[in-house]
């Protein structure tokens, strides 16, 4: 019996031996990931924040204002009891609720070319559940016929804020060609397959008539949406320091935590930060630095 257990033994040494030499020749593989194609700066995965920077922080509120009410509003389908008014009351307890078939728009129309900065609704999972938004896009333009593309945005069960920073990348505009036509401006910030965050001396502040926000897809595969608030934000009149690009120092930095992907904006490749030669990319073009948006577009066109 003693010999059997001794024999016993040995082939289990034997075995953990040979376990541990196989083991040892084993090697991982290597994780392959789909091909997917990189994300540029108008494809953004928000997250949502309890609060509102651009109200409850003192040095962004101070950059910017909400221009909601300069606006005209309107839906493209709403259940009665539940529409603009809800929508804008500042009330987290009531809602904007479709009815029809997607997408679903929510219509901002000024009066005038408008400077917008930023885009805030706030949705809440836990309450609205398949009634959430997922996918929402962002269109400006003149008028409902030339409406153009700027921004796409994913969110996942948002319970909060979700904050959309507006602007163009210098060079997209037409008018960039004609007041600065040799001007070396990177064609896409996609380098190497990778994407590359735009630095804030290539961003410029957009102006529109008209903003449409088109909710593509809802959670649980939703039909209908709900959308508790929305308010609009733009530049104020003056400026800190005479930056002309009132408001984007300071945004950016306060909405840089609610972008999925988007590191500090220390080190991120910025020119020039003062004045009119933000606006004009990189100071290529010198022009005194207005304390007004108006006034340094005027110096501009001078």
């Amino acid at each position: 019996d003693n010999d059997d257990d001794d024999d016993n033994d040995d082939n289990t040494e034997e075995g953990q031996e040979g376990d541990g030499t196989s083991s040892q020749q084993r090697q991982p593989r290597p994780r392959t990931r789909p091909n997917r194609p990189p994300r540029d700066y108008r494809h953004l995965r928000l997250k949502s924040t309890p609060t509102l920077p651009l109200l409850t922080d003192p040095e962004i509120a101070s950059t910017v204002r909400e221009i909601g009410k300069t606006a005209s509003w309107s839906l493209s389908t709403a259940k009665p009891g539940n529409g603009v008014d809800q929508l804008r009351d500042s009330s987290l307890d009531t809602y904007w609720q479709s009815d029809g078939l997607q997408p679903h728009y929510i219509n901002i129309q000024f009066p005038r070319r408008q400077t917008v900065c930023a885009i805030a609704l706030y949705m809440d999972f836990n309450l609205d559940e398949s009634y959430t938004p997922k996918r929402m896009k962002v269109r400006v333009g003149t008028t409902f016929h030339n409406l153009e593309e700027v921004r796409t945005i994913d969110v996942r069960e948002p319970c909060g804020w979700c904050t959309i920073p507006l602007w163009r990348k210098w060079g997209e505009d037409v008018l960039d060609n004609v007041l600065d036509p040799e001007g070396e401006m990177v064609e896409d910030e996609i380098v190497d397959g990778r994407r590359t965050k735009v630095p804030l001396w290539k961003r410029k502040p957009m102006r529109t008539h008209l903003v449409q926000i088109c909710i593509i897809s809802m959670h649980q595969n939703g039909r209908d949406t709900h959308v508790r608030q929305v308010k609009i934000f733009g530049p104020r009149d003056y400026g800190n320091g005479g930056n002309v690009i009132v408001g984007q120092h300071g945004l950016y930095r306060g909405l840089s935590s609610s972008v999925v992907g988007e590191g500090d904006a220390k080190g991120s490749g910025r020119k020039k930060d003062n004045g009119a030669a933000l606006m004009m990319g990189g100071g290529k073009l010198s022009v005194p630095a207005f304390q007004t948006v108006g006034m340094s577009q005027f110096s501009v066109i001078r």
